[in-house]
């Protein structure tokens, strides 16, 4: 029992060094760039924000990024309020970005995405489609799991197909929550958008278009369009 007990303990200031790690972390960050995205987008409207931007940065975009560019992006956390004012964004694209937040902060952040829209404003959202990969699973679709192999850049190939899922859902600890096209629905209208409708790769608007080009997002992704 004892040992058990000195287990638990440890677990738990292990769990507590990280956690604290973490908050100084997202600390120093705020401190870096505070204002610099809201000072950047100050009495501007008709926005166009790509958030999550990671190396997709296309010019006229506000991108933003929990680890931005030097003078190509800005720095944002999704824990965080957009620091945007009321009705001031005309679209918003996320790609793969949602998955890497838990369900209870991606519908605060979807509220926010919503608050900051503008009357006719829209969204596209791109994530895993936890959807493809349950019937690929009971398909036994060999097929799609030897192209993901190597999912998430894993240096060792992910056999069996049960360790493609695993790497989908958890990578490494920075999937949070895995979608499909109902919960996205359910979650997106629940905060105030009229309209959920699923796409595909590079069907957008033009004015719109930055869908990543890398051959495993049309083949993995599931692409949704909302409107405000």
């Amino acid at each position: 029992m004892n040992a058990v007990m000195d287990r638990s303990t440890r677990r738990r200031a292990g769990g507590v060094y990280y956690a604290s790690r973490a908050l100084l972390t997202h600390l120093a960050r705020q401190l870096r760039h505070r204002g610099s995205l809201k000072s950047h987008c100050a009495g501007k409207s008709d926005l166009l924000l790509n958030i999550g931007c990671g190396a997709l940065i296309p010019e006229g975009w506000v991108n933003v990024d929990y680890q931005p560019t030097p003078g190509r992006s800005f720095y944002f956390d999704a824990l965080d309020p957009l620091p945007l004012d009321d009705s001031t964004v005309r679209h918003i694209h996320c790609e793969h970005f949602l998955e890497h937040i838990e369900h209870r902060d991606a519908l605060k952040f979807l509220a926010d995405c919503h608050r900051v829209l503008n009357a006719n404003g829209t969204m596209r959202i791109i994530v895993p489609d936890v959807e493809r990969y349950m019937r690929a699973y009971v398909a036994d679709d060999r097929e799609f799991f030897e192209r993901l192999v190597n999912l998430g850049g894993h240096a060792e190939p992910l056999r069996p197909k049960n360790m493609v899922c695993n790497q989908m859902f958890r990578m490494w600890g920075d999937h949070r929550f895995a979608w499909d096209l109902e919960s996205l629905e359910v979650a997106a209208r629940s905060v105030g958008f009229s309209d959920i409708r699923r796409s595909s790769h590079n069907d957008v608007e033009p004015a719109y278009a930055i869908d990543g080009q890398d051959w495993w997002r049309p083949f993995e992704s599931l692409y949704a369009n909302l409107r405000k």
